[in-house]
């Protein structure tokens, strides 16, 4: 991996491949800057079958949907600050329904939270006892060991 936007990129290819194994198959995108990346990985990896949604809570719902379906866990992706928020109602159903759906959301850098700065909010706990499973997967980090456990946290 390289530096920067190039670190960034292939991070977010490891993130997407890392969810296509472990079966992963549908994402809806909720298009934003700070999980640009992330959108770009999923849109290019051949094993995903992806879908673009404007709207956060719409999108979320849909993933819902897809899950209920397919009984595949669906991803749904959504940028930084308030956007992951929107997902809450579907992460609400899908719990109550046992339904497998997984929310990937970018966030700010650390030095970047509780100052202030813009589309910036706390995302650990967002989703309290609705969600079965939360990890941040940190800064991406160019070394074997930052490797292997996103991936072994996301199988």
């Amino acid at each position: 991996m390289g530096t920067g936007a190039e670190l960034q990129t292939e991070w977010a290819r490891l993130v997407i491949d890392s969810f296509v194994q472990a079966g992963v198959r549908d994402a809806i995108i909720s298009p934003g800057s700070r999980s640009t990346p992330f959108a770009i990985a999923a849109l290019e990896h051949e094993g995903l079958e992806c879908t673009s949604a404007l709207d956060e809570r719409s999108a979320a719902h849909y993933a819902l949907g897809q899950a209920r379906t397919t009984l595949r866990p669906s991803l749904v992706l959504c940028t930084s600050g308030s956007a992951p928020a929107n997902y809450f109602p579907a992460v609400v159903e899908a719990s109550e329904a046992g339904l497998p759906l997984i929310v990937l959301s970018a966030d700010r850098p650390p030095e970047l939270h509780r100052c202030g700065a813009n589309q910036t909010t706390d995302q650990v706990g967002l989703y309290g006892n609705k969600a079965r499973f939360f990890a941040n997967l940190g800064e991406p980090r160019d070394d074997e060991l930052s490797l292997r456990a996103a991936r072994r946290t996301i199988a």
